[in-house]
């Protein structure tokens, strides 16, 4: 079977948006994106952004470094927070699962160079959505982002509201991070915000073979205005009595390819809802990036991803970074009619009509 995911503003979507769109602007890429509310956009995130040294580790989730990742699209990054080794309270650890396992270093560090970018692109809205896996409080997180220079980009938006800003309006008034914390979020820092107050989370821990779930899994059973379709794999072996998940690069370009268009599908079928953020592991492998412009209406700009800029991991499937027509990769943008089974009809989904055809 062969299923094109088409997404076509409805009417009223449209007449929301028409008047106040910029042709002279492109916001995150496109010209149609900037009149689209921040949470009617979905971002190409990367799952653990930050793990991807040391090259073809059993934890780390990504081939390219953070500025890579910017520079070939992706907008949205999950990064988990750790105390320092010295418990500075000044800086926080990025780590997987324990600082043992995979430690990238210092905040500051990675918040510096997200800084470049953002300095360097004013018109791009990025996003963070943190793991508290070390229970940091909201000050750590902000003397840490002060310290960068980013807390004046973040964004903050209050609690029960549902109107959220435009792209082009987040963009004028500069306040184009958008920063979301899993657990202990609080009032003294606004725009750390609590992520399950706007968001939920599909299932993450998907075994390699096993199917892609449309389930609410965090908050249990609570809808949100957004959602993050988590779309990664694992392997798992024994070692002792423990059983360790370890991410799959090999699989990668189905996971990326065919599995995810029709989990993507599947979950627009379910939801009738687009989602906001879809997290991926190694990113530059499979239809991300075509996939998120198709779920967004829009005409992919056929920048393919960037080739691993670290050594030693697998070799990626595109012809490197650049506005090429698709010609060196197998996985082209014609590659998202190949998605497998599943054959749907058409589905209201928020903020447009999901058309999935043979």
């Amino acid at each position: 079977m062969r299923i094109s995911l088409i997404l076509s503003a409805s009417v009223c979507f449209l007449s929301s948006f028409v008047a106040r769109s910029d042709a002279q602007q492109a916001c995150n890429g496109y010209p149609e994106l900037c009149s689209r509310t921040y949470n009617n956009v979905t971002f190409a995130t990367a799952h653990n952004a930050f793990a991807y040294t040391p090259p073809g580790g059993v934890a780390t989730n990504q081939d390219n470094d953070i500025l890579t990742q910017m520079k070939d699209g992706i907008r949205a990054f999950m990064l988990d927070a750790y105390p320092t080794p010295s418990n500075n309270s000044k800086d926080i650890e990025l780590c997987h699962t324990s600082c043992s396992l995979l430690d990238a270093g210092p905040l500051t560090k990675l918040l510096a160079q997200i800084k470049t970018f953002m300095d360097a692109n004013p018109n791009e809205v990025i996003t963070i959505l943190w793991e508290n896996a070390g229970n940091l409080k909201p000050a750590q997180f902000q003397t840490v982002y002060a310290a960068a220079g980013m807390d004046k980009y973040s964004y903050a938006q209050t609690v029960g509201n549902t109107t959220w800003p435009t792209l082009a309006e987040m963009i004028s008034s500069g306040k184009r991070l958008v920063s979301f914390l899993d657990g202990g979020a609080d009032a003294t820092v606004p725009w750390l915000m609590a992520e399950y107050d706007f968001v939920f989370e599909t299932p993450w821990d998907i075994t390699q073979g096993s199917a892609y779930p449309c389930t609410v899994d965090r908050p249990k059973d609570q809808r949100k205005q957004m959602y993050v379709l988590n779309h990664f794999i694992y392997g798992q072996f024994q070692l002792g009595t423990t059983t360790v998940d370890i991410p799959q690069p090999g699989a990668a370009n189905q996971t990326n390819g065919p599995d995810l268009t029709n989990h993507v599908a599947s979950c627009l079928s379910t939801f009738k809802q687009i989602p906001s953020f879809i997290a991926v592991d190694f990113y530059e492998k499979g239809l991300l990036l075509q996939t998120v412009a198709q779920v967004n209406g829009v005409k992919w700009n056929n920048r393919l991803p960037s080739q691993p800029t670290i050594k030693g991991t697998g070799s990626g499937t595109g012809a490197g970074s650049g506005s090429g027509s698709g010609g060196g990769s197998a996985n082209g943008a014609s590659g998202l009619k190949r998605v497998g089974k599943r054959t749907l009809g058409v589905v209201a989904v928020a903020g447009g009509v999901a058309m999935m055809t043979l």
